[in-house]
């Protein structure tokens, strides 16, 4: 076995036939994982156990404010610490004193002194919109190339760096921001588009030839270079077209293994020591074959749950073909036999006076002191889960009255824009959080 499996890979949960020894992980100088008898923990540099208590966006700036365009919580921070430096220092130990011994993604790694989660950008794509990169392509390469480049080899020796995620909340086909599947999107690419041509050898070999294909899909095309210039493949959204999901996962396989193969290639050829945590994926958004292929690449697996208002995560799942998130993630642990950390998760009071409408599939609930009920019964849901190592909270600040860049309004923050922590939670998080190793 390589150096750099020994270092990075998951171990396997030990079977009833083997005697379970608790003990205290050794340290390798990086975090790593392990299974310690009947459940995972994160390893930190010096050994022992560690289970990562999160926080996202934990940032100097906050939000834009979409109507006026500033920024309210860097006023305050401006106002009460005078510089981003000063407002690092003392944020780390308000954190800490709250619980919280993770610096999560969109955090300021840089200034605050504690284990970090960096969010790699890997994707190539536009997250509001759900744009696509061509994974397939030279030109995604050399992006991931960069990236790679740019944020992980100058953290290569970094101990407090926990992992990389590859990227957030990618689009592996139907989702709030579109109708298409991955398969209907790499078909609309032109022709001479490298992820084009997977798409279509995908359609002729799963149907037989292009005259197979042509009397599955009631279509009339000459040949595979009448394939590659078509565009207009509406015809896979018709109801009655039994071809239609067996197309669709065949190339999402093949999508699936492209990119996290290549994207921790890339990353290990740089860095072997550090682990991969996968994409912070929309738990309930994601199918099967994604999770599985994540599995075969990925350390661990990173997966951002909220819990919804009734209906919701039905219907999402009807929409996308994702798995079922209930039981904490046991489908998703199932597929890929990995280690899961919670990468988002919130809940949202009424009496902060915000809003709190968009996205309206959230629960609002009534005051910080439900608030704080919220977060703790997940949270102990959580820990008494044997495969989640760790739940990291959406997120430091509030965001504006008025909305941020997509008009999300919400009480999400550990402290209001005027920096003023909400008592009920932090000191519950100190609590529940402070209980663990």
């Amino acid at each position: 076995m390589s150096l750099l499996l020994l270092v990075a890979c998951s171990e396997p949960l030990p079977t009833d036939s083997a005697p379970c020894v608790e003990h205290e992980p050794h340290g390798t100088g990086f975090f790593r994982v392990e299974a310690v008898c009947d459940r995972w923990w994160f390893v930190p540099p010096g050994g022992g156990r560690f289970w990562s208590s999160g926080i996202n966006a934990a940032t100097p700036n906050g939000s834009r404010n979409q109507v006026t365009g500033g920024y309210a919580y860097a006023e305050a921070v401006s106002e009460i610490y005078g510089s981003d430096a000063a407002w690092g220092e003392a944020t780390v130990p308000r954190l800490e004193s709250w619980g919280f011994n993770t610096a999560g993604s969109w955090s300021r790694a840089d200034l605050l002194d504690m284990p970090a989660t960096i969010n790699l950008g890997l994707s190539g794509g536009d997250w509001e919109t759900g744009e696509l990169a061509d994974w397939f392509s030279p030109e995604w390469e050399a992006h991931v190339t960069a990236q790679v480049e740019a944020e992980v080899v100058p953290r290569v020796g970094d101990e407090r760096v926990i992992g990389w995620f590859l990227d957030n909340e990618i689009r592996w086909g139907r989702d709030w921001r579109g109708t298409d599947t991955l398969l209907q999107e790499y078909l609309q690419l032109g022709p001479d588009e490298p992820g084009k041509a997977v798409a279509v050898d995908v359609l002729i070999e799963e149907l037989g030839s292009v005259d197979a294909l042509n009397d599955a899909l009631t279509t009339d095309h000459a040949d595979r270079d009448a394939l590659l210039a078509a565009t207009d493949w509406d015809v896979l959204d018709a109801g009655d077209l039994d071809v239609e999901p067996a197309l669709t996962e065949a190339f999402l396989v093949l999508a699936a293994e492209r990119y996290f193969s290549f994207t921790t290639t890339a990353i290990r050829d740089v860095d072997a020591d550090h682990l991969i945590l996968g994409n912070r994926e929309v738990s309930v958004m994601v199918p099967a074959v994604a999770w599985e292929a994540a599995g075969r690449h990925a350390d661990v697996i990173s997966s951002n749950n909220y819990v919804f208002v009734d209906g919701i995560a039905e219907a999402a799942l009807n929409i996308s073909g994702g798995l079922d998130p209930s039981g904490f993630l046991a489908a998703q642990h199932a597929l890929t036999d990995k280690p899961i950390l919670i990468t988002e998760f919130g809940f949202r009071a009424a009496d902060a006076g915000l809003p709190n409408s968009w996205p309206p599939i959230y629960p609002t609930l009534a005051d910080q002191t439900a608030r704080a009920d919220a977060f703790e019964d997940y949270v102990r849901e959580a820990q008494a889960t044997p495969w989640i190592v760790g739940a990291h909270w959406f997120a430091w600040v509030d965001q504006p009255a008025d909305g941020r860049f997509d008009g999300e309004d919400n009480n999400w923050g550990l402290v209001s824009e005027s920096d003023v922590p909400y008592a009920e939670l932090t000191e519950r998080t100190a609590e529940v959080f402070g209980e663990l190793p």
